[in-house]
Parts: C-alpha cells; structure tokens; sequence
C-alpha cells in the first residue's frame, strides 16, 4: 500500500499520543512542522527531490490540506513523492519538532532524540 503524507501526518500523531479529538496539535500545525521538515530535508539532502526536478530548479513540495493544491504544493491525500527511505526520517522530523514547542506533554531529551535521529537517518541514506 503506498502512503501519503496524510498517513505521515496521522502516525506521527499516534507516537506523540495525540490521537483523540480535539487533537492538541492542529491539522495546520502538523503541515507546517512537516514543509519545515521538508525544506530540511532539501537543505541536507536535495538529492531527495531530484525525481520532482523541473525546468532546472530543484522543487521542494509544500503540503497543503486542499484540494485545490497549485504546483509545487500537493494535497496532503497525495501519495508520498519521495523515496520512501525519508518517510520515517520526515516523521521523527515531525514529532521531534512538535515536542521540542510542547513545554507541557515532553521532556527535552526525547525531542533532540528524535530531531538526531532524523539528521543521522538523512545523512546515512
């Protein structure tokens, strides 16, 4: 089954326990902290995106919760545009930067655990 960054977004909640409605952390919230993990991940490695290469610029998607998504943007429900080695590395992104801002639900240490883990994990790729 291929995922999409909707199910990036949905097991990234589940490790941070915010699996019941109301959730803490806003559908929004959780996009943007994924397009900063993204861009990250451009910055680290762009040779991540070279299958989205147009026109000689290397594209860096924005994930946006709309239908109506406009190139470079895809709709979060958009199977996932990369390789799939970075789809976990994007989720400890997620989770870790999401935890280092929730001064009430973490400790410290498990945020830069996570937020490591995703620079190790890109590097090594």
């Amino acid at each position: 089954m291929a995922k999409s960054y909707e199910n990036l977004i949905t097991e990234a909640r589940e490790l941070l326990q915010d699996t019941d409605t109301p959730f803490r952390f806003t559908d929004s919230y959780m996009l943007n902290t994924l397009n900063r993990g993204l861009q990250e991940l451009g910055r680290i490695r762009p040779d991540a995106f070279y299958d989205l290469y147009d026109a000689n610029a290397l594209n860096i998607p924005e994930i946006v919760d709309d239908d109506a998504a406009i190139a470079p943007q895809y709709d979060w429900a958009t199977t996932f545009q990369i390789n799939m080695h970075y789809f976990t590395p994007l989720m400890t992104y997620v989770i870790g930067s999401i935890e280092a801002t929730d001064d009430e639900f973490t400790l410290e240490g498990r945020a830069m655990m996570f937020l490591q883990s995703f620079r190790s994990t890109v590097i090594g790729i």
